[in-house]
């Protein structure tokens, strides 16, 4: 029978008598059944941050009846990492189930705002992927946009008047960002590349990534050539913020010509010729000579001539200006003319002599005024006894023998502050006039002068006094002059002004001993002001005001007559500033309505006629209209002015008795500039008067011109043109005008003086080629170098004029630098490149001093970048125990054959560059730190750069041969002075406990004997592994420092009975932050608080991180077992107190105390062991 037939049959008899045996064959040879699992997640959605993991739960389900082996899969985005295992073979009984947990390390480079998918699947042997499970992972929106400008300074190029500006951008969120940019810039600049003032735009930063962006400026208005500073403002924004910043832009020149006071030369000349071509007529002669003698310790000798126009030479003395004079320490002589006051008429030709002293000044005078016959003398004395407290007191004498008068005036005044909020000034004076005056011999009159000041929060108060009584021989002779001006300030935006001016002028005329005119002009204003600050470019103004104006005349043989007018006024008024802050528009009006309020009793006489009542009566209201409008640039200006009524008291007094009108126009432009840089000076002058009723006009036009000429000599021209249009009584037009031309010639003489000596100066900046420190024919300029030139001041030397305390200069396209007349002494130079014109060039000096005596030319070198270049080579051996060597931070120096040394640092790698400026010849040598373990092949290189710019050197280690004993046997062991050696590899990985990324840290081996480190090295940045050999001993200790982490310390009791032991610890650092604790190893015995020596290294420690964050705060936190507790319930503060007290003695007391006994136990109490780590002290952060 076939064997088939067998099989068959046998199977059907099975099938009948055991049908369970059938099904489970027949699910054994059944491989393409489904595989019936279910897989979920415990969290479908999670929140999580970048750096960080996050954890899930997958949960399993066999809801099949037989047992399911599959492949389980974690698929995580690009970047992030599963922590364990992300494939796994899974085998789950039937009908089971089983919890898989899942911990991902989310990558540091993952955008915000974005919802990951975590994928689990299972498949098959085959696998065939029958089963996928989903969670999401909600990474939010985190910003981190810096943005700055590199530089808010900047300097315009002289010759293209272009700079830029760059900002860079770094965007470390998760997100990218819209950053939107306005700039405002002043009127004479352009931003970017149409030149505006006013320009926008806007980038896109995509996140994790930096940016610069760079705009470019261009000086677009050169016609305000003194200044030298432009500003743009700039905006920069974001979606949620706002950031504003100023950058400033330089316009320097690469010339200084110092500026030194005429009036404080030797010598100044200057002649005039005026009314030249003016046919026959000889034009007059106008000369002015001036000087300064500067003598040492500011003492001088000093003189003055000018003559007044004359045509006649023997006019040249009597009719002029002239004093020579001289100050000596504290002295002052001067002979000749003196134009010096002390109290009434003192002019005239005579001497002046003065003591200067500290507090006290003394004066004395005398001169005679030979066109009015009077003699004067006078003396004065000051006293200042502080800056609050000064007085004042004299005596004049004046003898006229034109007029027949003898003065003899004593005056006395002083000026003294009030709380420093109020200030006074005073003077009162009593004079003795002799001279007969309506019949009366003798006159005492009186002067007086109260001046005062204060503020007083937002008031602010001027006032101002001034009386001389009729025949006082004053400057206020027959005057009353009261002043007063309030302001209240509400606000920034809000004032109010009020003013109050009365003034009464009587000018008395004396003819053959008596009065023969007495006439009182009256005038006083009543006004108040309302100010309105719009914005810092508006001034609006605005208010009502009465003015009172008039005469009145009592002359001794007529009726006593008198003529005031009141005024009725509104004034409006508006300041504007326009663009640039020279520039500036005003404009005010003025309506008024008038009352004559006293007049000359009726009827009165003018001349033949008679002045009717009824023509008064029709008169003795008007009103008038005042409009100006005044717009002022640097160069060029307008004023205008329109008039319709009679505004001033004379014509008022006109249209009161005669009916005439007042209507006039007056418009006067003016402009003045530069035409050809700073040689040539024109300006011109227009003034119209047109007066409508009269049909009369004046015109005068004014032109000027400077011209600067080398060696300070300077030519002036002047031509004035006026014609005159006016009608007369038969209503015929006539005219008048004139041509009027003057010429003038200056010179200004530099000699030097005895004080102080004025030299010219050039610096010139060149790249040296050779490092000779000369410039060859070949060694081109450099420009934009910034150069700061200040001179030490010497205080024995006195006053100089033109001083330069401080100069900014930039060097021209042949990098040249000029100083022209600056005094003599030590001056001290910064320079920098600005620009990128030096390339690879740097200064061979940082700073130079130089001494100014002489005029010269300096050179100042730039010498090329020479570049050594290498790296540091270890050689290791087979058998080293050293484990990773840190190369960075190695020094390499290169000294040159004067001795001057530059130095660098290696990175990480052992690669480092060093720059040599100076073309010389160089040994270059490393620091060898490695002595102990290496042998340096060769220590130190000799560099020529003799043409070549770039020399790499390698420094070579080779390790040193070491030798390693074996594990003795049993018999060598019984063998005498037999040293046995046992070697320990430490290795490892530093994270963080957080986030589980890698740390750099340091890692140090410390011996608890001594508390020496034995070896130390630097865990890798990238995988935070390490690695150390030591000889295994029982007393050590590993200590593990990070910044911003709580170090770790532990005992390494290695029990090592091995000749060579590879031990594996990983290291978790706890970042310092709130909440975070650390666990001291101090060990305490039972019942015990005292520190045991071993402790005081483990707080040292401690005290050097705490030291290293200042502002943090700690608690100290004791601890203890079960059984101490019962027989003594404070012993756990008890420890926190010694902890404490060691930490404040060593100088940190930003602490607090807090024991918890047995409350927290971090091991079972029921062993010793247990007990053992219960007894402790641990530290958490409260506060940073």
């Amino acid at each position: 029978m076939p064997n088939w037939i067998r099989y068959i049959t046998l199977s059907i008899i099975l099938l009948i008598l055991k049908p369970s045996i059938g099904i489970a064959q027949y699910y054994l040879f059944k491989n393409n059944e489904p595989i019936n699992v279910d897989i979920s997640f415990l969290k479908h959605s999670i929140e999580s941050f970048p750096k960080q993991s996050f954890f899930n739960v997958l949960k399993v389900v066999n809801r099949s009846n037989r047992t399911e082996t599959f492949t389980l899969n974690f698929t995580t985005p690009q970047g992030w990492q599963v922590i364990g295992l992300a494939q796994q073979e899974i085998t789950i009984a039937p009908l089971d189930s089983m919890i898989i947990p899942l911990r991902v390390s989310i990558g540091s480079k993952v955008r915000g705002d974005i919802g990951y998918s975590v994928i689990a699947s299972i498949s098959d042997n085959r696998g065939n992927t029958f089963k996928n499970e989903y969670c999401f992972v909600k990474i939010p929106r985190q910003k981190n946009l810096k943005i700055k400008i590199l530089s808010r300074n900047e300097f315009l190029d002289q010759r293209t008047n272009m700079s830029k500006f760059i900002i860079g951008i770094n965007n470390q969120g998760n997100r990218e960002e819209l950053v939107s940019f306005l700039f405002e810039s002043d009127p004479q600049l352009g931003v970017g590349p149409a030149d505006q003032n006013q320009y926008s735009s806007e980038i896109v930063v995509q996140p994790f990534s930096d940016t610069t962006v760079t705009y470019t400026v261009k000086l677009t208005d050169k016609s305000e050539l003194e200044k030298k500073n432009y500003k743009v403002n700039s905006k920069i924004s974001t979606v949620d913020t706002s950031y504003s910043s100023t950058i400033w832009f330089q316009k320097l020149d690469s010339k200084f010509v110092n500026f030194i006071p005429f009036t404080q030369k030797p010598l100044v000349a200057e002649l005039y010729l005026q009314g030249v071509l003016q046919g026959e007529k000889k034009p007059n002669v106008a000369a002015f000579l001036t000087g300064d003698v500067l003598l040492k310790k500011n003492n001088d000798v000093y003189f003055y001539y000018r003559n007044f126009s004359s045509s006649k030479e023997e006019n040249w003395y009597k009719y002029n200006r002239m004093y020579i004079g001289t100050n000596i320490n504290k002295f002052q002589v001067e002979v000749g003319d003196i134009y010096r006051n002390i109290e009434g008429a003192n002019l005239g030709r005579g001497a002046f002599l003065a003591y200067n002293g500290n507090p006290l000044t003394i004066e004395f005078l005398g001169s005679k005024n030979q066109r009015i016959e009077e003699y004067n003398l006078g003396t004065q004395i000051l006293l200042k006894a502080n800056n609050n407290l000064s007085f004042r007191t004299g005596f004049t004498y004046n003898k006229n023998t034109y007029q027949s008068y003898e003065s003899k005036l004593f005056l006395v005044g002083s000026n003294f502050a009030l709380a420093k909020k109020h200030r006074f000034n005073t003077l009162f004076s009593y004079n003795l006039l002799s001279q007969s005056i309506d019949n009366v011999n003798q006159h005492k009159e009186f002067g007086s002068l109260l001046g005062y000041n204060s503020s007083l929060g937002p008031i602010k108060t001027q006032f101002l006094f001034r009386y001389g009584s009729q025949f006082y021989i004053g400057q206020n002779r027959g005057r009353i002059n009261v002043n007063l001006v309030s302001t209240y300030t509400i606000n920034p935006f809000h004032k109010l002004i009020v003013k109050y001016f009365v003034s009464q002028d009587n000018s008395s005329k004396i003819e053959s001993d008596t009065i023969s005119s007495d006439i009182t002009n009256i005038k006083s204003i009543y006004r108040l002001e309302y100010g309105y600050t719009v914005n810092p470019s508006i001034y609006l103004y605005a208010g009502p005001a009465i003015e009172n104006g008039g005469w009145k005349n009592s002359p001794p043989s007529t009726p006593e007559y008198n003529f005031k007018v009141r005024n009725y006024q509104g004034i409006f008024g508006v300041r504007v500033r326009l663009g640039s802050q020279s520039t500036t528009l005003n404009t005010q009006i003025l309506l008024s309505k008038s009352y004559v309020t006293d007049y000359p009793n009726r009827p009165y006489f003018i001349g033949q006629l008679f002045l009717p009542d009824s023509l008064v009566g029709h008169r003795d209201v008007f009103s008038y209209k005042y409009l100006t409008l005044s717009l002022r640039t640097k160069t060029w200006g307008i004023f205008g002015a329109f008039t319709s009524g009679p505004k001033t008291i004379f014509e008022q007094q006109n249209y009161f008795f005669n009916s005439r009108q007042t209507r006039h126009i007056r418009f006067m432009p003016f402009w003045e500039s530069f035409v050809y840089k700073n040689i040539l000076l024109l300006s011109a002058n227009v003034s119209y008067n047109n007066d409508l009723i009269s049909h009369s006009s004046y015109l005068n036009i004014t032109g000027q011109a400077y011209w600067y000429l080398p060696k300070d000599w300077r030519l002036h021209l002047l031509g004035v043109y006026s014609l005159q249009h006016r009608t007369d009584q038969k209503e015929s037009l006539l005219s008048y005008q004139t041509l009027y031309f003057e010429v003038g010639i200056r010179k200004e003489f530099n000699f030097q003086q005895p004080r102080v000596k004025y030299y010219n100066v050039t610096l010139v900046f060149f790249k040296d080629f050779n490092g000779n420190h000369i410039q060859e024919s070949n060694e081109p300029g450099i420009k934009n170098v910034l150069v700061t030139l200040s001179r030490e001041q010497d205080r024995t030397q006195g006053n100089i004029p033109g001083e330069v305390t401080s100069i900014e200069l930039l060097s021209d396209n042949l990098g040249i630098v000029s100083l022209e007349k600056i005094p003599n002494g030590v001056y001290t130079i910064d320079f920098n490149p600005v620009g990128q014109d030096a390339g690879s060039f740097s200064k061979a000096l940082d700073q130079l001093t130089l001494n100014v005596d002489k005029n010269n030319v300096f050179y100042i070198p730039f010498t090329e970048k020479n570049k050594v270049f290498g790296k540091i080579i270890l050689n290791r051996s087979r058998l080293s125990g050293l484990g990773k060597l840190d190369l960075s931070n190695v020094r390499i120096t290169a000294t040159d054959s004067k001795g001057r040394t530059y130095s660098s640092l290696s990175d990480k790698n052992g690669d480092f560059v060093l720059y040599a400026p100076i073309t010389d010849q160089y040994t270059v040598n490393i620091n060898n730190i490695f002595y102990e373990n290496f042998d340096l092949r060769q220590n130190s290189f000799k560099v020529q750069f003799n043409g070549y710019k770039q020399f790499e050197v390698n420094f070579v280690f080779d390790e040193k041969i070491r030798r390693i004993n074996f594990s003795p046997s049993t018999q060598d062991n019984q063998l005498a002075n037999v040293l046995q050696i046992r070697r320990t590899n430490l290795r490892g990985y530093v994270k963080d406990a957080n986030s589980l990324t890698p740390i750099r840290s340091r890692v140090n081996l410390v011996n608890t004997k001594t508390n020496t480190v034995l070896s130390s090295m630097y865990s890798s940045s990238q995988t935070g592994e390490y690695n150390i050999a030591f000889m295994a001993d029982d007393n050590y200790l590993l200590e593990v420092l990070a910044d911003g982490y709580w170090y770790h310390s532990e005992n390494l009791n290695l029990n090592q009975v091995t000749t060579f032991l590879n031990v594996t610890k990983d290291i978790m650092l706890k970042p310092i932050s709130i909440g975070s604790k650390i666990e001291l190893n101090i060990q305490f015995d039972i019942n015990k608080t005292e520190l045991k020596p071993e402790a005081v290294a483990e707080l040292n420690r401690l005290l050097r991180l705490l030291k290293d964050n200042e502002n943090i705060k700690i608690e100290v936190q004791g601890h203890s077992d079960d059984l101490e507790t019962l027989s003594n319930a404070q012993i756990s503060e008890d420890r926190a107190k010694k902890v404490a007290r060691y930490l404040i003695e060593n100088g940190f007391s930003n602490l607090q105390i807090r024991g918890f006994g047995n409350t927290v136990p971090v091991a079972s109490n029921d062993t010793e062991q247990g007990r053992s780590l219960n007894r402790r002290v641990e530290i958490e952060v409260v506060s940073k």
